[in-house]
């Protein structure tokens, strides 16, 4: 097998580019990961080599081009989400636009003129995030709305007298209300309707209505037209989540990103009746975000796969070809993921990608790890993962399910793990354990699994609801009980999972039911786990109680800290001592 260490090394010092936003002035802006975590680079209006603009321990986590040039971004500290935003001028250093580092400004939108920023921002109530209009040349702010809860501001009104406010009180319900920065009441934009989204509004530059992405009486996402207070008027509808919506300068046409079993497809549509006006050819992988050059001529994008990293690329409406900007190429040696299905207990056709080590399998066949991802009400993608594609080369297969309660398939599939239904969804892991022990090649013995965050749960649900199946587990920053999760989550967080999870105080009887600390004496399999000491979603607390447990009962544990890391780890450095740390965790207990 190939020295897993040295390409883990190789594969994390590939460089990344993601986020890309064009400025007025017709300069590229994007965040890149060469100095070891995301910057921002620039590549100048007319072309030339792109520039590091940023340079920080700490990653950015957002750009957006203003229309006179230059750029706004956020980044917080050492991972503890409370980002602050940034002016940065054509040229010269940034300047800070906020400075109060235990609040979350949450980005929003730029004025039509580009004079203000709209931003949310807790600093009236940690729990709740009230809407804030500034002026970036003087840096004057003022709160435009107080609202409970937390929220969005994805849009202003083309006339720059308001802004759009977005509401979420659950995963699959969103509003949009427009709030008057002259203090006027807000009127509600979309018809009242609790069991539909909403989202992506873009403006007719005439003030008339918007397009948007909406599921209102449908299982996916579609592109629609809706005058305010109206019924949407369907412009794109395909058997899938339309994903992504930005219109051209003109508003002759609109590009959008539909996800077709987890890859996405980049379409230019006629803004007028949604007919497919152009389709352009890019590479199999996943696309985050879509950005009109200020003439209207092209469209950038950013875009990974599972053998090549995020890069940034241009489109043209009138071609069907894509023209890198800043990527690298597909890595050698590397896999694609098989795209499979495997049945659940109750019947149903579970979507999963899979891959196995190349070669002929050894005696007794290869060991696998489970990947779970996080959410609940996400998907995992076809996407650049160093430490999966490392455990590949090192002669572990792995698969990537997609099991219940996952979005990409569909409204009706995603609820299947709603509330007493979460059980379900654990039961599709040892499903997929039965589907991958039936297999020849596959040494059923020897199966592990790994998920982060909420994927960090199902791996502490998996080990005490079916013990016997797993031969290791390896658990990021996972939920291990949920009423101390609940007690110690960020206060902003806490309405909105408990609409997903169940109610901390009504439902507390069902969540102890579903927290694995209270089963952890049935865990049989050596376990790992790694935790962020910032994190302000999963707090350390979470991982801590189960790693002492643990080791308390004798079971093999060994808990990792990194104490500049949040919800994730950021930085390539750290992601170099976790990722190691777990290969030589699966060479002792998968491989052994």
């Amino acid at each position: 097998m190939t020295d897993a260490a040295a390409l883990l090394e190789r594969l994390l010092s590939t460089h990344a580019a993601t986020l890309p936003a064009f400025a007025g002035n017709g300069s590229l802006f994007f965040l890149h990961d060469a100095e070891g975590s995301l910057q921002v680079w620039e590549v100048p209006a007319g072309g030339g080599a792109p520039r590091a603009r940023t340079a920080h321990r700490d990653a950015v986590a957002f750009v957006a081009g203003l229309p006179q040039g230059g750029a706004i971004f956020g980044r917080d500290a050492a991972g503890d989400e409370r980002v602050q935003l940034y002016h940065l001028p054509p040229e010269g250093e940034a300047r800070p636009l906020t400075a109060a580092p235990k609040v979350i400004h949450g980005w929003g939108a730029i004025s039509p003129d580009g004079r203000h920023v709209a931003y949310t921002a807790n600093a009236r109530d940690p729990a709740h995030t009230d809407a804030w209009v500034m002026e970036i040349a003087t840096g004057e702010a003022r709160c435009v709305a107080e609202v409970e809860g937390p929220h969005e501001l994805p849009a202003w009104h083309p006339d720059g007298t308001a802004v759009v406010l977005a509401t979420a009180p659950r995963t699959f319900e969103s509003k949009l209300h427009l709030v008057p920065l002259d203090g006027g009441a807000r009127t509600e934009l979309t018809a009242h309707d609790a069991d539909a989204r909403h989202m992506n509004p873009r403006w007719r530059k005439d003030g008339s209505g918007f397009w948007l992405l909406a599921d209102r009486e449908r299982d996916y996402l579609g592109l629609a037209f809706l005058k305010p207070g109206g019924e949407p008027e369907w412009l794109y509808t395909p058997e899938a989540d339309v994903e992504k919506l930005e219109a051209s300068p003109d508003q002759s046409l609109l590009a959008v990103v539909v996800n077709e079993g987890g890859y996405s497809r980049l379409r230019f549509l006629d803004a007028a009746t949604g007919a497919v006006r152009g389709e352009p050819a890019h590479p199999a992988g996943v696309i985050t975000k879509l950005t009109w050059a200020p003439d209207g001529r092209s469209l950038a994008f950013d875009l990974a796969g599972f053998p090549f990293p995020s890069g940034v690329y241009l489109a043209r409406p009138d071609s069907t070809e894509t023209r890198a900007v800043h990527a690298v190429p597909a890595q050698p040696g590397l896999h694609n993921w098989e795209t499979v299905a495997f049945p659940s207990h109750d019947g149903r056709q579970l979507p999963a990608f899979f891959a196995l080590p190349e070669g002929e399998a050894p005696a007794g066949g290869w060991p696998v790890l489970v990947w779970v991802h996080g959410g609940p009400a996400m998907q995992a993608l076809p996407n650049w993962r160093a430490d999966l594609q490392t455990f590949l080369a090192m002669g572990l297969g792995v698969l990537v399910p997609n099991v219940r309660g996952s979005t990409g398939y569909g409204r009706a599939y995603a609820e299947l793990d709603d509330r007493e239904k979460r059980l379900d969804s654990v039961a599709d892991l040892a499903s997929a354990h039965a589907w991958l022990s039936a297999r020849p090649e596959v040494n059923g013995g020897r199966i592990g699994i790994m998920g982060q965050s909420y994927g960090g749960w199902m791996v502490l649900a998996a080990v005490t609801e079916y013990p016997e199946l797993w031969a290791a587990g390896v658990d990021f920053y996972g939920i291990a009980r949920w009423k101390t999760f609940f007690e110690r989550t960020g206060p902003w967080r806490v309405g909105h999972r408990a609409a997903e999870y169940g109610d901390p105080v009504q439902d507390a009887e069902l969540l102890e039911r579903l927290s694995p600390l209270n089963y952890a004496d049935r865990i049989r399999c050596p376990m790992l786990i790694a935790q962020g000491l910032t994190d302000p979603r999963v707090p350390p607390y979470e991982s801590e109680q189960m790693a002492e447990l643990l080791r308390s009962r004798g079971v093999p544990v060994e808990y990792l800290t990194f104490p500049d890391e949040g919800h994730g780890f950021t930085k390539r450095d750290n992601r170099r001592r976790v990722f190691n740390a777990v290969i030589a965790f699966l060479r002792q207990h998968l491989q052994g």
